[in-house]
């Protein structure tokens, strides 16, 4: 290999492993994906970000719940499984059928996560990467986010893709069915439909 070649052998595999490194620890399933918290309050004691970029997040959580929040046409059923449930405002129900939707009883900061180098050394920072509301399942345990999936059962750092946060479309409507803890397994609300409506605040 004349010095050319060999020079620009040496390139490609820094290239390579420029991509490769940041791809592991992006998709490591161990890493720190996320953190749930359960008050706004809590933004005050997390260190992963800044208090001003927590309070955003709780707040557009707090948004797309009134929006995303599972509809229950049954008050009882609602109740059994999440508690304290209420009706769905006007503004948000699907045409005039009642429905109540369960209180948001937390939510979810997905985090970005970076490596900064730099002389004085290297080290790992968190941005925001989404938000979603998320819902105490009394029944089965757990955190739930607005389309059903399954996030942890206490709050805390969540690792791989448990610290997703991708919302559903619009709302999901719970049939007679109900949600059951296996649903929640399986990644969705048990017997369960998306819901006609899809507006957000002042929609």
């Amino acid at each position: 290999m004349n010095p050319t070649q060999s020079k620009r052998s040496r390139q490609l595999r820094l290239v390579l492993m420029a991509v490769a490194v940041p791809a592991a620890l992006t998709g490591c399933e161990d890493e720190p994906s996320g953190k749930i918290l359960t008050a706004r309050e809590e933004c005050a004691v997390q260190t992963e970000i800044s208090v001003a970029d927590c309070q955003a997040a709780y707040e557009k959580a707090l948004a797309d719940h009134a929006k995303l929040a599972p509809r229950f046409e049954s008050e009882r059923e609602c109740n059994d499984q999440f508690g304290a449930c209420q009706p769905v405002p006007p503004q948000y129900a699907n045409g005039n059928q009642n429905s109540f939707m369960p209180p948001m009883a937390g939510f979810l900061i997905g985090y970005a996560v970076s490596q900064a180098m730099n002389s004085g050394g290297g080290g790992y920072y968190y941005g925001v990467r989404g938000v979603s509301p998320l819902y105490r399942d009394y029944r089965g345990g757990g955190y739930l986010r607005p389309g059903g999936e399954y996030v942890g059962k206490s709050s805390g750092m969540v690792r791989g893709k448990y610290g997703d946060t991708a919302l559903p479309s619009r709302a999901v409507t719970v049939s007679r069915a109900g949600f059951g803890s296996s649903a929640a397994a399986r990644g969705g609300f048990g017997g369960s439909r998306s819901s006609g409506s899809s507006r957000g605040w002042g929609g």
